[in-house]
């Protein structure tokens, strides 16, 4: 008894097209399933708080921190770095923020406002900036950063 096999090798080229086709569709499917969500890109070190709430994304962010430290010049005695203010990644200085306020409650109204201040910050420009939304009818609210152990 002689065995042949039933079984033929397919000669010729593999067509790629279809298996390109199904990946470039899973990738958009994905990419449209994501929900993407834009933050600021001014890197903040929050206070850390156990208390937190979560709030849908503001489209008024104030950041304040201190500008950096400058190692120029060696010595003891402690240099006063001055406040940097940024609107969504906007840098502004004090004087600009406090003329915009007004015209950004004209456009907003109701407007909640998330200020995220470094917790290097003095408390002094923490109260101004709550002061000058609050005078406009904003909602002010301080961002933390939840404790790690809770």
């Amino acid at each position: 008894m002689k065995l042949r096999p039933r079984l033929n090798l397919m000669t010729g080229t593999i067509n790629f097209v279809p298996l390109v086709n199904v990946v470039l569709l899973l990738l958009f499917f994905f990419l449209v399933g994501s929900s993407f969500i834009t933050l600021p890109g001014i890197v903040v070190e929050l206070p850390k708080s156990p208390f937190g709430i979560s709030v849908p994304l503001s489209n008024l962010i104030v950041s304040v921190f201190l500008e950096p430290e400058k190692n120029e010049f060696p010595s003891n005695t402690a240099t006063k770095r001055a406040a940097l203010f940024y609107i969504n990644d906007q840098e502004v200085s004090l004087d600009e923020l406090k003329k915009m306020i007004p015209l950004l409650a004209s456009q907003h109204p109701n407007q909640m406002v998330i200020i995220k201040a470094d917790k290097e910050v003095p408390q002094a420009y923490i109260i101004e900036l709550t002061n000058l939304f609050l005078a406009q009818n904003f909602s002010v609210l301080l961002a933390t950063q939840p404790n790690a152990e809770h």
